[in-house]
């Protein structure tokens, strides 16, 4: 049941939701694309983006401070994923600061900036970058990963500021970079020492509560074969035959399927949101000439756990050695198996008492609350895992991001506006 204060600010926000709609296309009309891995951010859009961000968060009141993080200085960590010499200049990151007389629990509003590339502009009914509204939905690349989550979450704060209100809890706002490559801009912001009770991010949820992510890594599997022209009869290998490495290759994604399906199957690799863990290989690179014996082959994976579980690594590993163990040349040329960063699964109890918000404030704008796991991550791991603080996600509808033609509802806009107010004024306290 909404109380006169709470039915004020909702009021608020319809009277004036036209501002809400004007600050997401000003956001999504900086082309933050995120830099691949190897690359950096080019020209002025993320530094011109951050500084907007600023310009609101300081006419809200709130103490700021922009930084650009230095990659090489992270502590990293088993789960981290630091990525030590990725260029992350020219991607700042905006943390803005309101402090309360202290009775009542802190908060920490965060969201990510970048986003994914939007593809052939040419296939997109409008700009990607041009926040058109058709028909009651506002299109752009990030509208719903997640720049329109971000202007409802400081469109919420600042109907709060404007009524006069005062929160009684500390409440800290984070603007982040490269949430979609290494999440090391909210890494970042919990290494420099900012903490609360309760974290809140309005990734996209489809509007349900996101209390489970998976963790990730990705390698790959070198296998070492003996080039030998293909139409010629080949002795043995012992005898200096050619041996084929996409043969071989076979057989580990094979090994891979069998791992797989034994994750799928046992009870201690399920999860109740987010199913079983899983590998799958998703590329094969092997050989030069059709009529030559590969002497090289490369198999690419992704493996994914659910929260409880370490890196998959030395899992992974122990099905490589089974197919050393029972292939002579294998013994005597080992698959080499490399990886990138692990990044450690994360999840919140659905009786912490901020999911418990959620799931009353969800009621209160008229969605029937439910729980959800999701299996990427976010930056959620990040606030969870490292900062020990309970996190959870609530935002637009999923079935448009990283697509053409992104768009949010804007009445959904204005609902999540709704429900991130009433989260912020219960959580914190208000006067």
């Amino acid at each position: 049941m909404l109380n006169n204060l709470e039915s004020r600010i909702l009021a608020l926000i319809d009277e004036h939701q036209a501002e809400l709609i004007d600050s997401l296309q000003q956001m999504i009309r900086f082309p933050t694309i995120t830099p691949a891995i190897g690359a950096r951010a080019e020209g002025k859009a993320y530094r011109q983006h951050q500084k907007f961000i600023r310009t609101l968060l300081d006419g809200m009141g709130l103490e700021t401070e922009m930084w650009e993080v230095d990659a090489s200085q992270l502590e990293d960590g088993p789960g981290r994923g630091v990525i030590a010499n990725r260029e992350m200049s020219g991607m700042p990151v905006v943390v803005g600061r309101l402090p309360s007389s202290g009775t009542g629990k802190s908060l920490i509003l965060n969201g990510h900036y970048d986003v994914v590339p939007p593809g052939d502009p040419a296939l997109w009914a409008s700009d990607p970058f041009g926040g058109e509204v058709r028909d009651g939905r506002l299109y752009g690349r990030g509208a719903a990963d997640m720049k329109g989550g971000n202007a409802a979450m400081l469109f919420a704060v600042d109907m709060i500021r404007r009524a006069k209100l005062t929160l009684t809890g500390d409440l800290t706002i984070q603007i982040v970079p490269d949430e979609e490559v290494t999440s090391m801009g909210t890494l970042a912001a919990c290494q420099r020492g900012y903490t609360a009770d309760a974290a809140f991010i309005p990734e996209p949820t489809d509007m349900k509560i996101l209390v489970a992510m998976r963790g990730s890594v990705y390698g790959k599997i070198t296998v070492t074969g003996r080039a030998g022209h293909a139409e010629m009869a080949q002795p043995h290998w012992s005898e200096g035959g050619a041996v084929n490495a996409v043969s071989l290759a076979a057989k580990v994604v094979q090994a891979l399927d069998f791992l797989a399906g034994d994750w799928r199957t046992h009870p201690d690799r399920q999860h109740k949101y987010i199913g079983a863990d899983f590998i799958l290989p998703t590329v094969i690179h092997g050989g030069e000439w059709e009529v030559t014996y590969a002497e090289r082959a490369e198999v690419r994976f992704g493996a994914m756990v659910a929260p409880g579980h370490g890196n998959p690594l030395e899992e992974i590993r122990g099905a490589l050695d089974k197919l050393r163990d029972a292939d002579p040349w294998l013994a005597a040329h080992p698959l080499e198996l490399s990886s990138g960063p692990f990044y450690y699964p994360a999840e919140v109890s659905e009786e912490e008492p901020i999911a418990q918000l959620g799931a009353a404030t969800l009621t209160e704008v008229g969605i029937a609350p439910q729980l959800r796991g999701f299996g990427s991550l976010t930056d959620a791991i990040h606030l969870i895992n490292y900062s020990g603080i309970p996190t959870i996600s609530i935002g637009p509808d999923m079935q448009t991001i990283h697509g053409m033609d992104e768009y949010i509802e804007t009445a959904q806009l204005v609902q999540l506006a709704k429900l991130i107010a009433l989260l912020v004024m219960r959580w914190c306290g208000v006067n």
